[in-house]
């Protein structure tokens, strides 16, 4: 009996120490803390609605911790920096509306915010973007600098709203530009070829293509090019031997520029991860620049054969 008592003696405070938690939180103080990480993401909001790139990097904790995830994708702090402010130059402003909000707590020094949402988003160039069915998710630190986003994510759908990039542009017309046989010299005895004999037929546009190295042919293959009238924008479906047919939009942004995109970006072009930029000169020449995160990353010029 003496044994099982001293055991029981023993394992006691074990037992005490192992099973201590934190104190919960009172309602008040879940009250007050609510206000203060609400007030942050009210900043965040109004920081977004004004495209104010300075003001929700502010807002942000500096830290190689950091993530922010929009519709799948995710970077961190030094990515979000160098996305949020080319992005932001882009527009004019937005409009966040708040369908609801909620706040939970995770832990005493921890809030997690969640909403749904919709944005419209108002850009230099004319257009106008609804992103729908956005549901808003950040969670806030208690830090030595105040309430901080440490993590986010978004996940919404967009459309066009009004597509007015255009300028009244017309976009059959100036087409006819890639009339010909386009090579554009990529290095190292490769050069890459594009031709089409500018016939736009049965709403079609067609266009052979050519990668070829040390004068003999490594890859080729055919894009079929419609004008997509809802959009304003051509749709190009690309399908090179051997690969994958790749899908992107394109139009033009003035008399002798063309944007591209990937054909999941149509809605949203200025949040586009990867775009290019064709550019036609004169005397038969044309530039075309691709863009990773809005950083120049190849530029290949043109220069038309026949």
């Amino acid at each position: 009996m003496k044994t099982k008592l001293v055991f029981f003696l023993l394992i006691l405070p074990l037992f005490a120490c192992t099973t201590q938690t934190t104190p919960s939180l009172t309602k008040a103080e879940k009250d007050k803390i609510q206000g203060e990480v609400k007030a942050v993401a009210d900043e965040i909001r109004k920081a977004c609605n004004e495209v104010n790139a300075d003001a929700l990097i502010g807002s942000i904790q500096e830290s190689p911790d950091f993530l922010y995830m929009v519709n799948g994708g995710s970077v961190d702090y030094k990515g979000f920096v160098e996305i949020v402010k080319p992005m932001f130059a882009e527009m004019t402003s937005q409009k966040i509306t708040l369908l609801d909000e909620k706040f939970t707590f995770p832990d005493n020094s921890s809030v997690l915010y969640a909403a749904n949402y919709s944005d419209t988003v108002y850009y230099k160039d004319g257009r106008v973007t609804l992103d729908e069915s956005g549901i808003w998710t950040m969670l806030f630190k208690n830090t030595d600098k105040g309430w901080k986003m440490v993590f986010g994510s978004e996940t919404f759908v967009t459309r066009p709203v009004s597509d007015k990039g255009t300028g009244g542009l017309n976009q059959l017309e100036l087409i006819r530009q890639f009339t010909g046989t386009w090579k554009g010299d990529m290095g190292a005895d490769t050069s890459y070829v594009w031709s089409t004999n500018g016939i736009y037929k049965d709403n079609a546009l067609l266009f052979d293509l050519k990668m070829i190295v040390k004068g003999k042919p490594v890859a080729e293959g055919k894009s079929t090019v419609v004008f997509d009238k809802r959009s304003g924008k051509f749709i190009e479906t690309e399908q090179i031997k051997g690969a994958d047919p790749v899908i992107y939009a394109w139009w033009f942004t003035s008399e002798n520029t063309v944007n591209t995109v990937m054909i999941n970006d149509i809605g949203n072009p200025g949040k586009a991860a990867a775009k290019s930029i064709i550019e036609f000169g004169k005397d038969d020449t044309a530039k075309q620049t691709w863009y990773k995160n809005n950083k120049e990353v190849w530029t290949v010029n043109f220069t038309r054969q026949k």
